[in-house]
């Protein structure tokens, strides 16, 4: 039995964030029912997204009384909600927390969104790129010589809003099983947690140890033992080796000069630790200095692309991806459990919801199942 098993989760659709969030309560066992939006355009292709699987899915008019009456009769049987409008969306139509929380008080309801619920840009648009460079963390990522590069979307939708989201979930489901609260409400803003991901820098900035110029400090490139070096065959490794340790052991294993140990944080060297680096990890391939270094504490590893990833041996061995995909349930022991997926038909019969009210809003086009 895998730990959200019997939660129910209600997640209106959304893009990024909300989406993986509601995959990750589904990967440890919750049921999931998304409610999508009728005629909308979506910025991928269809089935793309691959955390949109195993879903039920129904879509619902929620412009439409009748709509909003569907979801006010599925909320009794809903221990989370997520959704991700802009600030006052929900109340408007009548799902807000409060009108969720009249109809069912152990609802856990998470707002996630990127600006938060209240601040003076709180209902204007945007995306990881705006949310990251608000958060402060954008500044740090790139070449000094050029604009800051956003990481993808990898630190504002998902590193801060879906682990956010679900961290609010299990706390939530906690708060609601172990010490009987009630409306329960969070407040997920994403440039908020891609600034808390980034508070070791912030206080190494407060110390004057981080400098404001890219690619010159400890961990975004700077250091020659932290950073990619090409190889022979045009691909590349990464070093790891902050601590001495590694650090002297990387040196021995490259037969660098042995002064370059105690040498490691001169910062007025690096530029010529670099080249020397270089220098070495050009005369083999990528999976010759793979082999090589293989089972030993110099923090080189291969860099993979996507395709590699896939099929290392040590991602194999772990089980890492299920059905060729990257899974969140890794930490379960029982992580190959498949419960088989109820329908929203069983779902509508267990809620007691009218049929002569679903056969209404299905015909009058309110109610779509997929």
């Amino acid at each position: 039995m895998k730990p959200l098993e019997g939660i129910r989760v209600l997640e209106l659709a959304g893009i990024g964030p909300g989406p993986l969030a509601a995959n990750t309560f589904l990967e440890l066992g919750a049921e999931v029912i998304r409610v999508n939006k009728p005629k909308s355009v979506d910025i991928l292709p269809p089935n793309s997204d691959p955390s949109l699987r195993n879903r039920i899915n129904i879509t619902i008019d929620l412009k439409n009384s009748d709509g909003v009456s569907l979801v006010s009769e599925l909320l009794k049987g809903i221990d989370i909600l997520i959704e991700s409008n802009r600030p006052n969306v929900m109340e408007n139509i009548g799902l807000g927390p409060n009108d969720v929380h009249n109809i069912n008080p152990k609802v856990v309801y998470i707002r996630l969104t990127g600006w938060g619920q209240k601040g003076e840009i709180s209902n204007t648009a945007g995306h990881d790129i705006n949310y990251l460079a608000l958060s402060g963390i954008l500044s740090l990522l790139g070449k000094h010589d050029g604009p800051p590069n956003p990481p993808i979307n990898l630190l504002a939708d998902y590193g801060s809003g879906t682990m956010f989201a679900v961290i609010a979930g299990l706390l939530g489901i906690h708060e609601v099983k172990n010490n009987n609260k009630n409306n329960i409400t969070y407040d997920v803003a994403m440039f908020e947690g891609a600034s808390y991901l980034g508070s070791l820098i912030f206080g190494l900035k407060d110390l004057g140890m981080w400098s404001h110029k890219r690619g010159s400090n400890l961990l975004d490139g700077g250091a020659p033992f932290y950073r990619c070096y090409e190889t022979k065959d045009k691909k590349y490794v990464a070093v790891g080796a902050l601590e001495k340790k590694f650090f002297k052991q990387l040196i021995e294993y490259l037969d660098l000069p042995e002064s370059m140990i105690e040498e490691q944080m001169q910062y007025d060297l690096w530029p010529k630790h670099i080249d020397q680096f270089t220098k070495v990890f050009l005369t083999k391939t990528r999976d010759q200095w793979e082999t090589l270094l293989k089972n030993t504490d110099c923090c080189v590893t291969p860099v993979l692309d996507l395709n590699e990833a896939r099929e290392h041996p040590h991602a194999l061995e772990r089980e890492s991806f299920y059905e060729n995909l990257p899974r969140s349930n890794n930490i379960l022991d029982n992580k190959n459990e498949i419960k088989e997926k109820n329908s929203i038909h069983s779902i509508f019969d267990e809620l007691m919801i009218s049929q002569e009210f679903l056969e209404r809003v299905e015909k009058n086009g309110v109610l779509s199942i997929e």
